[in-house]
């Protein structure tokens, strides 16, 4: 079926799911300065794990997952879930929010180079190509201060962002395997999973159970998981299902831009100038990256109803 051209309401949910993960960057920054970061991811995910649980058992749209399946929601807990949760977290310990965010908007540009190099029917065209050239350009932009100066402990942190973003690209590819799922329900088993991995990492690193939050991090700690990780899975089903995968792609375009003012506006941080030139040049990659190149006008009716 023919979907209506993009609406008013559809640019209202990608802006909102836009700033839904986009907060979980400054709420990371709130929660760690007093949790833990496996910790601070396993009580996120055991939110999280309840809300998206009591959604798919109202909705009732259960299903019986394949041990090929199972195989591939393992994989997706521990790169979408697990391992980027708890490097952001201990990356925004030391880096700014903002930075984070920024460095988290080469996901798409990692999704691309993993699918030209392990897939056989993606391979990078020109433009994409181009938006992947565009991207180490930000990136060098981005670190040129801290690799003209010699590496240290906020170019550590910097790089774990970038080993989040690179999990995420793992996790994008392996999530491609379990589409026609009921969304909530896969979403829910998925979680469930991370469990499995954050528990004993939790109590094997950490110790869970002597923290004592103060109330603004107990509140940025609940808010992870309801609104980033729970609502966020909402937003995120009901933009595909109105307007499908390659409208909902405009999201990498937005996230690192809600990031950096989210954290202007709530944690006053002034990101440099050399990290907004890079942000400018991500996001000019990523624009270039969406050019298809049998219809080089294709980017500009996909984003004007």
């Amino acid at each position: 079926m023919q979907k209506n051209p993009p609406g008013l309401a559809d640019y209202a949910l990608l802006i909102a799911l836009a700033l839904l993960w986009g907060s979980a960057f400054l709420l990371s920054k709130v929660a760690v300065a007093e949790v833990s970061p496996i910790t601070v991811t396993l009580i996120r995910q055991f939110i999280a794990l309840v809300a998206l649980g009591a959604i798919a058992a109202v909705s009732g749209r259960w299903f019986r997952p394949s041990a090929r399946d199972h195989g591939f929601m393992i994989i997706c807990a521990i790169t979408g879930t697990a391992v980027p949760y708890t490097l952001i977290n201990w990356g925004v310990m030391v880096i700014d929010s903002g930075l984070a965010a920024i460095l988290m908007g080469f996901t798409p540009l990692v999704v691309l180079l993993l699918a030209h190099l392990v897939t056989q029917d993606e391979k990078l065209p020109m433009p994409k190509l181009a938006g992947v050239a565009l991207g180490i350009c930000g990136l060098a932009i981005l670190f040129w201060p801290q690799l003209a100066s010699g590496f240290g402990h906020d170019l550590i942190r910097q790089v774990a962002i970038l080993g989040a973003a690179f999990a995420y690209g793992v996790n994008a590819l392996s999530t491609k395997k379990l589409v026609g799922h009921p969304p909530m329900a896969l979403m829910a088993y998925i979680t469930g999973w991370t469990m499995v991995f954050l528990v004993p990492a939790a109590f094997l690193f950490e110790d869970p159970l002597a923290i004592d939050p103060s109330l603004p991090v107990g509140i940025a700690i609940l808010t992870l998981g309801l609104l980033p990780s729970a609502a966020g899975a909402l937003v995120m089903v009901a933009i595909i299902r109105r307007q499908g995968a390659t409208f909902f792609g405009l999201i990498n375009l937005l996230i690192p831009i809600a990031g950096v003012v989210l954290a202007v506006i709530f944690l006053g941080e002034r990101p440099g100038l050399n990290a907004l030139a890079a942000l400018a040049v991500i996001i000019c990659g990523l624009m270039v990256a969406r050019i298809k190149p049998s219809a080089r006008n294709s980017l500009a009716q996909e984003s004007h109803p």
